[in-house]
């Protein structure tokens, strides 16, 4: 067993990497808590709750579509009939999706109460679970709710990722992919990237994966926290990879999207002669391609829903849309403000192409 501490300016926390479910019996000391749980992981696991009484138990349904201020409204109303104080801990079993809803029910009752995070799936062990951010959705808007409040503690057991389907499974990977790309290091090794994606894959080095991706997150949010600078390049993916999810109507998971927006990005990249068709081709054939798990449909890319969801990203400041591109062969990051309507379009097209979409 093994720890990572991370400062933030809200309050430290630290998370413990954990070979057995022993971590259970830290949580039972707490006095005051109730379990806000994946109603899945909570079908799944029912064995590590028998402790747990029934009325301290908040299953929540965690899709996409609940990561909204009326599921955080319904958090409150349960913590209030058990007359809640501030001296209550919420304990949050699940992925992303519940420790955003947690996380902002945390931050936002009393001021702030203690929160602790086990995530459950491969995106939320990897990725999702440092760096302090929880965001809600409003209406077709996706994460422009939300703040920093990081969990007093996060507890990482890989073994919950046995039970993933292979969408969210592989949706994790995508992140893994990201981090891995991002990482600052020069000149970089492309080939022992493949190696550690293709060993998780065999369900090898999970851990191992884990651990090195939250390092390149660490590094990143230790300079700029609150994302006002250089976190903004882990928008790589992202930027189309959201307009995605939405024009799919969440049927291609957040890290799949995310694969296929670092393609998108990096044809933007590749038609402004900013990387080579050499590199821009290895990163397709060995990382972003053999990595896309599901059968994609022409229908999922609706070019209306996908500009109009890149138009509304929280990131745009001008009258053009903005997404972070590779601007080397080393995939150093650069966030653009300048991609046109007539530019995205034809990258969209040439996206098609690739995916071979019909």
């Amino acid at each position: 067993m093994s720890t990572l501490k991370l400062h933030s300016n809200i309050h430290d926390y630290e998370v413990e990497f954990c070979d057995s479910f022993a971590f259970l019996d830290d949580i039972k000391k707490i006095e005051k808590k109730v379990f806000v749980l994946d109603k899945n992981i909570y079908e799944l696991y029912k064995d590590l709750f028998t402790d747990v009484k029934e009325e301290d138990l908040f299953l929540f349904d965690a899709i996409e579509e609940k990561k909204t201020l009326k599921s955080v409204e319904e958090i409150y109303k349960f913590l209030a009939t058990k007359d809640a104080k501030r001296n209550i801990t919420l304990i949050s079993f699940g992925g992303g999706v519940t420790q955003d809803v947690t996380g902002f029910a945390a931050a936002t009752l009393y001021r702030g109460i203690k929160w602790i995070f086990v995530p459950t799936t491969f995106l939320a062990q990897a990725d999702s679970c440092i760096g302090s951010k929880t965001s809600l959705n409003f209406e077709t808007y996706k994460n422009i709710l939300g703040g920093f409040y990081p969990p007093d503690k996060i507890y990482i057991q890989p073994k919950f990722l046995d039970t993933l389907s292979t969408k969210d499974y592989y949706s994790g990977i995508g992140e893994i992919i990201k981090f891995a790309l991002l990482k600052e290091s020069y000149p970089k090794d492309f080939d022992a990237i493949v190696e550690l994606v293709e060993s998780v894959k065999g369900k090898e080095n999970r851990l191992e994966a884990i651990k090195k991706t939250m390092e390149v997150k660490k590094a990143y949010i230790d300079e700029d926290e609150f994302d006002t600078g250089k976190r903004n390049l882990f928008n790589y993916g992202h930027c189309f990879g959201h307009a995605l999810e939405n024009s799919s109507h969440y049927e291609i998971p957040h890290g799949i999207a995310v694969t296929i927006g670092m393609i998108y990005a990096n044809i933007v990249a590749l038609n402004r002669g900013l990387i080579s068709k050499e590199r821009y081709l290895f990163l397709n054939e060995k990382l972003f391609l053999p990595n896309i798990p599901i059968e994609l449909d022409k229908k999922q890319f609706d070019e209306t829903i996908l500009l109009d969801s890149m138009k509304n990203d929280k990131k745009r400041v001008g009258k053009n849309l903005t997404i972070v591109i590779p601007v080397n062969d080393d995939i150093a990051a650069e966030k653009i403000d300048d991609l046109t309507i007539e530019e995205f379009k034809k990258v969209l097209k040439d996206l098609i192409e690739v995916l071979a979409l019909k």
